[in-house]
């Protein structure tokens, strides 16, 4: 069974895979929304709203927890393509797809939606707007390279499209004595067994563990490169990895359902706790938070392990379940996924538009985000529906 990506076309999609995607990209909309209000991360909007205990645990459980998988396990499932569709096209085309599936809506969120989303949240908080000062910073903008920096949500896009030329470039090398002879896909896959998915799972989040921390004594937690934050991108460059592996040979239907619930329950039962004991010990709830960001803390080791723990284990835990009770569609879920990329595209004008016009709304902090997801989200939904439909246009943003 073929797993499909983030921009996989519609047309022998799998339903599973499918219902993870828009799940997950809903979870980004909402992510960026609790950004907006609880002023942990980076985000082209912030609403400085008084937080209560409440709101200070849900932001920081719901963020954390998100931000310790959701990416991660999409470049899971992007990589699990990979080798098929490189197999199906050879070097050129499949440099070619990429670069036009991937890099033309990234040039056109840095081109075009990175501006529109910086003008809105000008307009929207009473900043002044007009063309004869935006026109000469818009060029400057482009002519200096700065855009290369404003893929904002994109970023996965332009990360991915590197990724995938990497791999071309590696296949190219490698299949060169043989004559380029695509490789061949496994067939009938047997399950894995217990023990062999527990060895995974611990490799898994110690070779990530290790390459995260070493990653953020350079490069910590809430900094960026051209809009990358590096720091998260030990799980991103490791899952890629494995869906490479993984995706030929069928693994993903290997895992047994058994495992992967035991790995679900467990990611939780001690990802929860663990989390918790390492800002309590750590320092984090007295403002230490620098120190589970990165350098050479034993925080910074501490909460690589523990986001890397709960990246591999809750991810996979996630796979089985929605392969297990998620494998359909129906006209709902079907729309949905023909609308995921798109949606992921376009929310950010769309989120930070409703935040502003809601600026001056009384409401409690959790409220807020709530209101302003589903909202964002439903348009975004929308207006993605909208593109689709487009010729010549929509077919970017499938």
């Amino acid at each position: 069974m073929e797993a499909k990506t983030l921009t996989e076309p519609s047309g022998g999609r799998v339903a599973w895979i499918d219902n993870i995607r828009w799940t997950v990209i809903a979870m980004v909309v909402l992510d960026h929304a609790c950004v907006t209000y609880s002023g942990i991360g980076l985000w082209f909007y912030k609403e400085s709203l008084p937080q209560d205990i409440a709101s200070t645990i849900v932001f920081s459980l719901y963020q954390t927890f998100a931000q310790a998988f959701f990416m991660g396990l999409l470049f899971f499932l992007a990589g699990t393509l990979v080798p098929r569709a490189y197999d199906r096209k050879g070097f050129l085309r499949f440099v070619g797809d990429r670069a036009v599936r991937l890099g033309v809506p990234s040039l056109v969120f840095m081109l075009l939606l990175d501006p529109l989303t910086n003008a809105i949240r000008t307009i929207g908080t009473g900043g002044g707007f007009s063309w004869s000062v935006f026109l000469p910073r818009y060029r400057d903008y482009v002519l200096s390279g700065s855009f290369l920096s404003g893929s904002g949500p994109l970023w996965f896009a332009v990360a991915l499209l590197v990724f995938s030329i990497i791999y071309a470039l590696v296949r190219l090398v490698v299949d060169a004595p043989r004559g380029g002879v695509p490789r061949e896909v496994a067939a009938d896959v047997k399950p894995l067994a217990s023990r062999t998915v527990t060895f995974a799972v611990l490799a898994l989040t110690a070779l990530i563990a290790l390459l995260a921390f070493a990653v953020r004594l350079v490069q910590p937690l809430g900094t960026s490169v051209v809009n990358m934050q590096l720091g998260f991108f030990a799980s991103y460059v490791v899952l890629f990895v494995a869906g490479l592996f993984a995706g030929p040979r069928g693994l993903l239907e290997a895992i047994p359902a058994k495992a992967g619930r035991t790995w679900l329950w467990l990611s939780i039962a001690i990802g929860l706790p663990l989390w918790a004991g390492i800002c309590m010990a750590g320092g984090a709830l007295n403002g230490n938070q620098a120190a589970l960001e990165g350098g050479l803390h034993w925080q910074a080791a501490a909460y690589a392990l523990w986001e890397s723990f709960f990246c591999v284990a809750f991810g996979l835990g996630l796979l089985v379940l929605y392969r297990e009770r998620a494998n359909a569609a129906n006209r709902a879920t079907a729309f949905l996924a023909y609308t995921g990329f798109g949606t992921y595209t376009f929310h950010s004008p769309i989120l930070v538009g409703v935040s502003v016009l809601i600026a001056g709304v009384q409401l409690h902090p959790l409220a807020k985000a709530l209101i302003v997801a589903s909202s964002a989200w439903a348009l975004s939904v929308a207006f993605a529906w909208v593109v689709r439909k487009i010729p010549g246009v929509g077919k970017l943003f499938a």
